[in-house]
């Protein structure tokens, strides 16, 4: 009876895995109409305050999140017998992503107020703001909790196949960026309608009275996962803020398109994580991460090893003219994809089964300080430049990876000592 209950267990894994998959190919699918498309119509430096304007926004999502997505989704993964429990936790998260988007509208305002490039773009900022706020409503923790990707999966689908056609239909020469982020509220708006007519309908987690003390307490068991995502954010999106400051907007367009590119290729890699993290906290089976790695590990090699030769006609294909400055940033950036895989599986998911996920959160705290170490050297030697800032952060996720598998290695031989 076990064997077959593990078996089921691996077939809700694969099944939610899969629906992970086709939901984060959906974002780069789109993307794929949409990025070739938007490079070509607003040009090199309309499309450079995109991107600035993506990875500033990119920080607010983080904040709204909070870490949820990961200390939710145990949570409900745990209680997902206790509807009653699995509402309070649900809409305790909303209220908690309320009040954490107040405190992130105060921020915008400042920014746009005392500096200068945030302030020459600050409508821009704030409609892109108003896309990011919507996702407060969006509680993809409890479908994946309640590890029903399924149902997260289409309407994502169908809210980025919105916003894909709202792109075409509304920007159609550079003058019309100002529509961009008025596509992602559109998609946005239809994702919300789409998600609580399923919340209600199907999974049955009606609204309950939330105390403020819930909200509180939500942000105090998520606070060490944020802590962990902010320190992911120092070798990731400051990388593009820095050089937004730093570059005008045409020039920081060619790491853009190159970042976006490699990405795309990571991204197609996180969501075996994110599929297993539930099951790996309840059934702790080590051996899938090594399968797993054993695997795929040397298809992605081989693939970024294809791409390293092929990027010029890529970045051409996918780019256009004008972004040939992208092909050196991209191919420096490949080996970030290498180590992705190991990286993720070694996160989360084994951390999480080992009872160290502490450890997962210790290690891009540390990497965060070698990256700003490593910055602050880039930028005294005057060397700060797109190519370094790619080899600064691959340096960073060796030292993050290093220190998880060296944590793993050491737990799992304790426990083969005990047994």
């Amino acid at each position: 009876m076990k064997a077959k209950d593990t078996g089921s267990n691996e077939r809700t894994v694969a099944k939610n895995t899969f629906f992970l998959y086709l939901m984060t190919v959906s974002s780069y699918v789109f993307p794929v109409f949409t990025f070739p498309y938007i490079t070509r119509v607003l040009g090199a430096e309309k499309y450079g305050v995109v991107v600035l304007s993506n990875a500033v926004m990119q920080y607010f999502q983080m904040f709204f999140e909070f870490g949820f997505i990961l200390s939710a989704t145990s949570e409900i993964s745990l209680s997902r017998d206790d509807r009653r429990r699995v509402a309070e936790i649900t809409y305790g998260v909303i209220l908690a992503k309320i009040i954490l988007s107040l405190f992130g509208l105060v921020v915008l305002v400042a920014l746009c107020s005392f500096v200068d490039k945030f302030l020459e773009m600050r409508k821009f900022l704030f409609l892109s703001y108003i896309g990011i706020f919507l996702t407060v409503f969006l509680p993809d923790y409890l479908f994946r909790g309640m590890e029903r990707m399924g149902i997260l999966t289409y309407r994502v689908i169908l809210s980025r196949l919105v916003q894909l056609v709202l792109i075409f239909l509304l920007i159609r020469t550079g003058d019309d960026y100002m529509r961009y982020p008025v596509a992602a509220i559109g998609g946005n708006l239809l994702a919300v309608a789409l998600t609580w007519m399923e919340v209600l309908k199907k999974l049955k987690v009606y609204p309950v009275r939330i105390p403020f003390k819930e909200a509180l307490a939500q942000l105090k068991r998520s606070s060490p996962f944020f802590i962990s995502r902010v320190a992911v954010s120092m070798y990731q999106t400051l990388n593009t803020v820095l050089l937004g400051l730093r570059f005008p907007s045409a020039d920081l367009a060619q790491y853009g398109a190159a970042n976006n590119l490699t990405s795309c290729a990571r991204s197609c890699i996180s969501p075996i994580s994110d599929g297993i993290y539930p099951y790996m906290v309840k059934n702790r089976n080590y051996r899938l991460v090594k399968r797993l790695v054993l695997v795929l590990e040397p298809v992605i090699v081989a693939g970024c090893i294809a791409f390293y030769f092929v990027s010029p006609w890529l970045i051409r294909l996918f780019c256009g003219a004008g972004y040939e400055g992208a092909v050196p940033v991209f191919r420096a950036m490949l080996p970030l994809v290498v180590i992705s895989l190991p990286t993720y599986l070694f996160g989360y998911p084994l951390m999480g089964a080992l009872g160290i996920i502490r450890i997962a959160n210790l290690s891009v705290i540390v990497g965060s300080v070698f990256h700003l170490l490593g910055l602050g050297v880039l930028y005294l030697a005057g060397k700060m430049g797109f190519i370094s800032i790619a080899l600064l952060t691959f340096a960073t996720e060796v030292v993050v990876l290093a220190i998880r598998v060296c944590a793993a290695l050491r737990r799992l031989g304790k426990r083969r000592g005990i047994a």
